[in-house]
């Protein structure tokens, strides 16, 4: 095999690692019509859930490192479309520091006993959760996530109503 057939032949298993392994992260994510969210936030910011747009859920954690180096990609979306971050079995005073340290603009849902992951079906984090216009659960990701890759995902569900 030539050097090039080798490289696409590489591409292609990784490609397929990645979506087998994203589909055994996810396996337990809920489905269907989202479960609804606490109207409360740590910040004072309402749910930017609105009939009629997609909406990005972030489930996150302060003790998780990768939940802390994809928070920059989740923000960036925040500036072009909803976005929900809930902190989940993490303590408040972490959760608003480190909100304030990276000058979060979205509304954080406190989930202290991960009561809303479980509703969910979270069993990793991060995991995001893409809901399209009509509150339906379009795309589930795990694990580190790119800001393109998110945008990618919001404007299919878009598409899809």
């Amino acid at each position: 095999m030539n050097r090039a057939g080798r490289g696409a032949l590489e591409l292609v298993v990784a490609a397929a690692l990645i979506l087998a392994g994203n589909a055994y992260l996810t396996r337990h994510a809920a489905e269907g019509r989202a479960p609804p969210l606490p109207r409360a936030s740590l910040n004072g910011r309402g749910r930017p859930i609105v009939a009629g747009h997609a909406v990005l859920i972030d489930f996150f954690a302060t003790w998780c490192p990768v939940c802390r180096a994809d928070q920059g990609a989740i923000q960036a979306v925040a500036r072009h479309a909803p976005v929900v971050v809930v902190a989940t079995q993490s303590p408040v005073a972490a959760v608003r520091a480190f909100a304030t340290a990276h000058h979060w603009h979205t509304p954080v849902v406190l989930d202290r006993h991960g009561r809303i992951a479980q509703r969910y079906g979270v069993h990793v984090v991060p995991m995001a959760f893409i809901l399209g216009p009509r509150g339906r659960i379009r795309f589930v990701a795990a694990g580190y996530m790119t800001e393109a890759g998110l945008l990618t995902r919001l404007w299919l569900a878009r598409l899809h109503l």
